[in-house]
């Protein structure tokens, strides 16, 4: 419910904002808060999450999200001054946790070292893209049968419900790992006296390194960026293209074709066996996305757009599903809750940057613009791809589990 909350937020912000001011680069805007201020705090909640555990953070931001986001609607209907709803576009963002990366987190402590977990993690994946082809299309009924603002207040009632509703589950919660130690307790130690000539060392728990040092981790984190940007602009520039062709009601539809593509996908790759290494599946997925990409750009009419959607969800799950697999073998347990949100955090990112960005090309370009940048993005991706996990270390490191 809360990660469907979350996808309708993107999108019905677009919708409520587009209405109330006229201007899809103020709707982009204000959107892009939203997606950016989640990118930024979900590893922070991440953090707190591998320290604290699931249930008493999701106790907390899911009272502060639902502040946020009843804040929101009240400024929109108030008519606020637009830097009123960048604020609180932006609060209600930073207090949403990824609740992905958190059930991913799950499935990993209960399937650990089973080969059940592929299985599991590609189901997820296909639960996600079911969860695109929800939210669009509700959002966009919502905003466009009842009023711009109706998706939002729906949201208001998911993200909190589906945040306690996850929180309320103890028995699948993964307990606080403790970090890896770089020696053994004083008190394990055998009592002698050290040389006289060699200071005493200090000893105790090892700091454990960022995930994003981790070798070919920032280019995994930089290629979704660059897919997150590319799709984000696609849908985007879609309900822009639908609305100039007089079928705006449309677009939720095509995106949501989008998604049942990338479901179908999804369950086609979990339910075979993984064969090579992960690295080679995601570049294998990321060059076929930004191949994707280019009949948006020739698309004569909105009758073309529902296929060229369907190829493009193609190749998301599979994507997402080799880069999580990629996380699990180069993140510590005891960080994985953060490196999985690192993975949530790099689409946001890219959301955030494609929907700053597209609506301003759209007002001032065009939407064949907007999809052409889209297909720049997705070469982008691919360079990065290819170029930067050819460093990607795929055992497991010292301070492993």
């Amino acid at each position: 419910m809360a990660q469907t909350a979350h996808l309708m937020t993107v999108l019905g912000v677009v919708f409520l904002v587009s209405a109330e001011t006229g201007s899809y680069a103020a709707a982009g805007a204000v959107s892009a808060a939203y997606a950016l201020s989640y990118a930024l705090a979900s590893p922070q909640i991440g953090r707190l999450v591998d320290r604290y555990g699931q249930h008493p953070v999701l106790a907390r931001t899911a009272v502060a999200n639902a502040v946020g986001r009843a804040g929101f609607l009240a400024a929109a209907w108030t008519g606020a001054p637009i830097w009123a709803l960048f604020a609180l576009s932006a609060l209600s963002g930073a207090t949403t946790p990824s609740l992905g990366s958190l059930v991913r987190a799950r499935w990993s402590y209960l399937l650990r070292d089973s080969p059940l977990l592929h299985a599991a993690v590609s189901f997820q994946s296909v639960l996600d893209e079911l969860i695109f082809v929800i939210g669009p299309v509700v959002v966009s009924v919502l905003a466009t049968a009842v009023d711009p603002s109706a998706g939002l207040v729906l949201a208001l009632i998911l993200a909190p419900a589906g945040s306690a509703a996850l929180a309320a589950q103890r028995r699948t919660e993964p307990p606080v790992a403790e970090p890896a130690r770089s020696e053994p307790p004083v008190s394990e130690l055998p009592v002698s006296e050290p040389p006289k000539s060699e200071p005493r060392r200090r000893v105790g728990r090892r700091r454990s390194r960022s995930v994003l040092a981790l070798p070919g981790f920032p280019a995994l984190v930089l290629t979704l960026i660059a897919v997150g940007t590319a799709e984000s602009t696609v849908e985007l520039g879609t309900v822009a293209f639908c609305q100039a062709h007089g079928a705006k009601a449309d677009s939720g539809w095509i995106l949501a074709v989008l998604a049942v593509g990338s479901a179908l996908a999804g369950f086609r790759y979990g339910s075979r066996p993984r064969t090579g290494p992960p690295r080679r599946h995601l570049r294998v997925a990321v060059v076929l996305f930004a191949a994707s990409t280019g009949p948006f750009i020739g698309a004569p009419g909105v009758w073309l757009l529902p296929a060229a959607a369907f190829a493009l969800g193609l190749t998301l799950a599979p994507m997402m599903i080799a880069a999580f697999a990629i996380v699990h073998e180069l993140v510590p347990r005891e960080r994985l809750t953060e490196g999985l949100t690192w993975l949530s955090t790099a689409m946001g990112l890219g959301v955030a940057a494609g929907s700053a960005t597209a609506g301003k090309v759209v007002d001032a370009l065009g939407t064949r613009a907007a999809f052409t940048a889209a297909g720049i993005c997705g070469l982008a991706a691919v360079a990065v791809v290819v170029g930067g996990l050819r460093t990607a270390v795929c055992a497991r490191p010292l301070e492993r589990r």
